[in-house]
């Protein structure tokens, strides 16, 4: 009975954590868009110009930047996603929500014990508070990331995102070609395709149902594939039904046998 009460604590106490590092992060945020909007002001200048400027520079550094300007990155990267959809309209509650999400898909470890701690026998999931950064895993773990690795990943949501149908559009000589190492395409509303469907993924879809818009790898981590940048793509959530644990190859493999085997019944 102790021993069961000394868990429940241990798991609030992880789960007040992970509320905790939420908040910090998310007020990290705020803190640095209201540094740059005092800068703004002094230098008559737009915010969203100064923190495209700072994004263009450590955008320089492609694969080669540091953990320090990784985390630089990714807060300025933020702090430019929240800017812009506020300044278009959108709930700042639905805009935490989303930078939230690309937090734990991208820094942070997916449920990585196999049971939960809540309830016996079932698989873990978020409410058992597990998410942890991906560096912090052994090296050997499916979950594992370098943190430069795990923070470019995060980075790519946000560009691929506002690449998506009808988001926002960036002002004119913003960080639209900078970052093309990264996403392989430049910054630009509507150029963004779900990678297995091959179809226009709508902004709306993740402000108003988040949850239909998951991160996947085209190679699955269970397939000996890695969290890094050129694995890594937001997809919508049919997308990573059909796919399952298949790799992309395996997909479209399977796809040409069942569409031949259809053709040759006279069935299409």
């Amino acid at each position: 009975m102790t021993k069961k009460k000394d868990e429940n604590f241990s798991k609030k106490q992880v789960q007040i954590f992970k509320k905790l590092e939420d908040r910090d992060e998310d007020d990290l945020i705020d803190k640095t868009i209201e540094t740059i909007k005092t800068s703004a002001v002094q230098n008559n200048r737009f915010p969203l110009e100064i923190i495209s400027d700072d994004i263009k520079k450590l955008a320089l550094l492609e694969y080669d930047i540091s953990v320090d300007e990784v985390e630089q990155l990714i807060k300025l990267i933020s702090s430019l996603f929240k800017t812009l959809l506020l300044s278009a309209g959108y709930e700042e509650r639905k805009i935490r929500a989303i930078i939230t999400k690309f937090r734990d898909a991208g820094r942070r470890s997916a449920p990585w014990k196999p049971t939960s701690s809540r309830i016996p026998g079932r698989p873990q999931d978020g409410k058992d508070g597990n998410r942890i950064n991906r560096w912090e895993l052994p090296g050997d773990h499916k979950f594992y990331a370098t943190q430069v690795n795990a923070t470019l990943v995060e980075v790519k949501y946000f560009l691929q995102a506002l690449s998506m149908n009808g988001s926002p559009a960036l002002p004119d000589n913003s960080i639209q070609n900078s970052l093309i190492w990264l996403l392989e395409h430049p910054v630009k509303p509507g150029i963004y395709l779900d990678p297995i469907q091959l179809i226009n993924i709508e902004f709306s879809q993740l402000i108003d149902s988040a949850r239909t818009i998951q991160s996947g790898h085209l190679i699955p981590l269970d397939r000996g594939g890695t969290h890094i940048p050129q694995n890594t793509f937001l997809m919508l959530d049919r997308s990573n039904q059909i796919q399952g644990n298949q790799t992309l190859d395996e997909l479209l493999e399977l796809m040409a046998r069942v569409v031949k085997g259809y053709h040759e019944k006279g069935r299409i």
